[in-house]
């Protein structure tokens, strides 16, 4: 399967070879059996992590072992898995012995004399080989300790390994030492017609001193003539390790004293690796989805991996990052735009820095989208200043630059200064595209990238859709459902019910049909005085709960009556006569459209920028006039959530003095008289949120000098802390 994850194992199999290691393999082989037949070589094969080194080496194995018709055999040794360096040894001297004992009983490659005598050398190396193994492995750890060869180390270079090797002989038990057997084994093997080929594979895992260990194995204890060793390594990671075990000042000119040739593996050429990206990601894309990648999303996958796949170096990388889409995807594919899911793991794996960065931006972007949080000036530069650290290219051609980088996430620009770099303003096309495409860039759907969830602060795409779903099949329930979110807090403090709001903008309203359009507007008017009682929350920077409900409801009746307008006409009709939520309605949503049709006020809309014709509005209007005067409907006014709204609104629309004569009627009781006056009070904020009672607001129903004076009579008795509160908001108000 496409989507099974990849172990990461080196390759074995030529047909999987993607990068040219078995031509590599191929080329170098002769090469390698023919430094085995000198006096003996070390090779180094050299390339980072991930580079595809075991991969090569496997490849050369398969080479090597077609040569041992020539007399060449291969031993491979994994020193990090071998434990002390008296395994290291043996996993060597081991292998060599069977070797030339198999060598031994083979068939004669000469008659007579010869093959005898060839024979007897055989032996006698073999036995040789045999005594040495278990002596050097007994005088490890004396060698190891001889002052001034290995601890510290400095003099650790050519001869002075063999002297330590010589010291430490002194102090082994009698018999031939090491170092005498290993001048006969030299000698006997010189003399035979067999070499070897020793693989060491990942010296770049070593802890310092077992790389100190293999370095005394393969240019002291088993430098013989006739072996050549290919050590794999990373130059660097190695060079480092052999600085810190010998105490040396330069790690890297010390390994040049033991390989006498290095091979590097090679870059891949340019798009080899997001050639290879690219295939398998579309493979992965179509096993999840069921269909191929096409259209703008192919377009977009190909350009992700163009820009993003450049800071590709290795296999490995291609590997990690196609393993982490394959893990994730299958489960998020709904939730994500896989072109950035696979522009996301590709930064992940080639500037993790950048990814964690985005981690944080997008996410602060999310609670500034949603209204749940402000940033400061301080925190833009910040995060401004660490972008152009990690972005720090110039110009649309490269990766590794802002204007890159704003291609796909919202808000960011290659600018002088570092808070204008962040956080900057999106149109409302673009904030659409990126929810509808849910990508990276979507305050909704952002975390999806990294958590395989959405951001807590907003409600997940099934639950929305329900609530548009039930616009159009059942308003009464889509009502309830809209009161129930209202009294649903956020973590901000915020109600879901304003999250819902700020997601009707114009262009998910452009997107609903007729039912949906109808169903969202009737809902409001059954809710919204339930919404405004619940939320009783000034706001200094933002629209209030019953603007923001009067904007999505003007887009709805805009947008309807492109579609169909009778049915706008019916259903405006319908929100005056049936809408439960008379505060708002009244003192909200059709005073508005007095204002803006010039019927109040002085800041009239020019016609083409209406939601509701001046015939629909007369209509609206006639049928409001008369519910609000009707008895029941005035009983009902001390229990709205905003009063002062709803009798400036009853002003406006009735057109004479019904409202004044409530107001003069209910305040004839001082209960009632206090109530009124706290009810018109304003709102103003310098350092904190102030609630002042003006002489305009009271002028309109009542007389001022006679409101003050009542106050100053009922300074004393049961309402005197509420007097003495609306006597400081009439001050407050004077300055």
């Amino acid at each position: 399967m496409t989507t099974a994850l990849d172990p990461d194992r080196a390759l074995e199999n030529e047909q999987k070879d993607q990068f040219g290691f078995v031509g590599m393999a191929k080329r170098l082989a002769p090469s390698i059996i023919e430094a085995s037949k000198g006096d003996g070589m070390v090779i180094g094969l050299e390339g980072r992590w991930g580079s595809g080194k075991t991969s090569l080496l496997n490849f050369l194995r398969a080479e090597l072992i077609n040569a041992q018709a020539e007399g060449v055999y291969t031993i491979t040794i994994a020193p990090w898995l071998n434990g002390d360096a008296s395994s290291m040894v043996e996993s060597l001297l081991a292998p060599m012995t069977e070797r030339l004992r198999a060598e031994e009983q083979a068939p004669a490659k000469a008659g007579g004399e010869q093959a005898n005598a060839t024979k007897e050398q055989v032996a006698e190396v073999g036995k040789l080989l045999r005594d040495y193994g278990p002596k050097t492995a007994r005088r490890i750890a004396s060698v190891a300790n001889v002052a001034g060869h290995f601890i510290p180390g400095g003099q650790m270079v050519g001869g002075a390994l063999e002297a330590a090797a010589n010291a430490a002989d002194q102090i082994m038990p009698a018999g031939p030492t090491p170092s005498e057997l290993k001048r006969k084994i030299a000698h006997k093997i010189q003399e035979l017609d067999v070499g070897f080929v020793v693989i060491l594979d990942d010296l770049d895992r070593l802890e310092p001193q077992q790389a100190v260990e293999v370095v005394r194995l393969v240019r002291s204890v088993a430098d013989f003539p006739r072996v050549a060793y290919l050590m794999c390594y990373d130059r660097q990671v190695l060079a480092q390790a052999l600085k810190t075990g010998l105490q040396v000042t330069d790690g890297d000119l010390f390994l040049q004293k033991i390989v006498q040739l290095t091979f590097n593996i090679p870059l891949p050429e340019p798009f080899d690796l997001r050639t290879q990206f690219r295939d398998e990601a579309k493979a992965i894309y179509s096993e999840v989805i069921g269909t191929e990648a096409d259209g703008e999303l192919l377009k977009e996958l190909h350009s992700a991996v163009d820009r993003e796949g450049m800071g590709l170096s290795t296999p490995r990388e291609v590997k990690l990052a196609l393993n982490s889409i394959r893990f994730i995807f299958p489960q998020v594919k709904e939730d994500v735009y896989f072109p950035d899911f696979c522009r996301l793991h590709l930064i992940k794996i080639s500037n993790y820095k950048l990814y964690r960065w985005l981690e944080v931006y997008l996410s602060v972007r999310s609670v500034l989208a949603t209204g749940d949080a402000t940033v400061s000036s301080d925190e833009k530069a910040s995060m401004g200043e660490q972008l152009k650290t990690l972005l720090p290219s110039k110009g649309p051609d490269s990766g590794r630059s802002i204007w890159s980088l704003g291609r796909f996430i919202p808000g960011v620009a290659d600018v002088d200064e570092p808070e204008k770099r962040v956080f900057n303003t999106m149109d409302s096309a673009a904030v659409f595209e990126a929810i509808t495409l849910k990508r990276l860039g979507s305050p909704l759907h952002y975390r999806f990238y990294f958590a395989l969830t959405g951001p807590k602060t907003v409600m997940p795409d099934e639950e929305f859709n329900a609530l548009l779903e039930l616009a159009r099949a059942n308003v009464d329930q889509l009502t309830a459902r809209l009161a129930e979110e209202v009294m649903k807090r956020r973590s901000s403090g915020k109600t879901w019910f304003e999250h819902i709001l700020n997601r009707l903008d114009d262009k998910c309203i452009s997107g609903l049909d007729e039912d949906q359009l109808v169903g969202i507007c009737e809902g409001l008017s059954g809710m919204m005085d339930a919404a405004m009682a619940e939320d009783g929350e000034q706001r200094a920077f933002s629209l209030s709960l019953d603007g923001l409900a009067n904007v999505v409801a003007k887009d709805c009746l805009r947008q309807l009556n492109e579609l169909n307008s009778e049915k706008q006409a019916e259903t405006v009709r319908r929100m005056a006569s049936d809408g439960a939520a008379l505060n708002w309605l009244v003192g909200g949503f059709f005073r508005s459209q007095l204002f803006r049709h010039g019927r109040v006020g002085d800041e009239a809309e020019s016609p083409d920028r209406w939601e509701i014709s001046e015939d629909v509005l007369d209509e609206a209007i006639d049928i409001l006039k008369k519910r609000v005067s009707k008895q029941t409907t005035r009983a009902l006014i001390p229990n709205l959530p905003d009063i002062a709204a709803y009798l400036y609104g009853w002003l406006n629309i009735a057109g004479d003095d019904q409202a004044i004569d409530w107001v003069r009627e209910y305040t004839s009781t001082d209960e009632g008289f206090l109530s009124i006056l706290n009810h018109l009070r304003g709102w103003s904020m310098s350092d904190k949120v102030y609630y002042p009672l003006s002489k305009n607001s009271v002028e309109r129903f009542l007389d001022w000098d006679a409101t003050v004076a009542r106050l100053d009579n009922l300074q004393t008795g049961e309402f005197a802390d509420q007097v003495a509160e609306l006597q400081l908001a009439i001050e407050q108000a004077r300055h």
